[in-house]
């Protein structure tokens, strides 16, 4: 008898009932089918703006490793050359070392100069005895005590080659 009541209780609602019962059905239905494709649409949008981000960040540290992997190679570059520069600069120290200079130069087959040794330059005249300035060169020869009364051409000629380069030193 319970099947028979049953029966009867569902004959018994109106047509009317029964549409809108399997109306709120089919809506309940659609709203459950829309829920899941939010949900899936929620997921898969979260899904694609990990992958980016993490796409992101790993190009990110791959462009930071080797940037910092150059820097270090140049920092290394930088110090051998710092290292080679000062290697060159005690060898321009020791080229230009007078000692050595006169070595290679009596080396060469220069003589060093003995005496004393004069410097082209503008030099105050000084008055003779009689009023009337003498040159330098006939000054110092009458303070000498009048060695010898003229030199010789080689004489000259080499005293105003050594005035020369006496004179493009300073």
């Amino acid at each position: 008898m319970v099947v028979a009541q049953e029966k009867l209780d569902y004959l018994q609602e109106s047509p009317e009932h029964v549409s809108t019962n399997t109306q709120r059905v089919r809506k309940d239905r659609a709203q459950k089918k829309e829920r899941d494709r939010s949900r899936r649409k929620s997921l898969l949008t979260l899904i694609l703006i990990v992958g980016v981000a993490a796409g992101v960040c790993a190009e990110t540290i791959q462009l930071t490793v080797a940037k910092g992997a150059q820097i270090r190679s140049l920092e290394k570059d930088i110090s051998g050359l710092k290292a080679h520069n000062d290697m060159l600069q005690v060898q321009v120290d020791k080229l230009r070392s007078v000692g050595r200079i006169e070595s290679v130069a009596l080396a060469m087959g220069m003589e060093k100069p003995t005496g004393t040794v004069y410097v082209a330059g503008a030099l105050p005249a000084v008055k003779n005895s009689t009023g009337a300035s003498a040159p330098p060169s006939v000054q110092m020869s009458e303070a000498k005590g009048q060695e010898a009364s003229k030199p010789s051409a080689l004489k000259e000629l080499s005293q105003i080659f050594t005035s020369f380069f006496a004179s493009t030193q300073r």
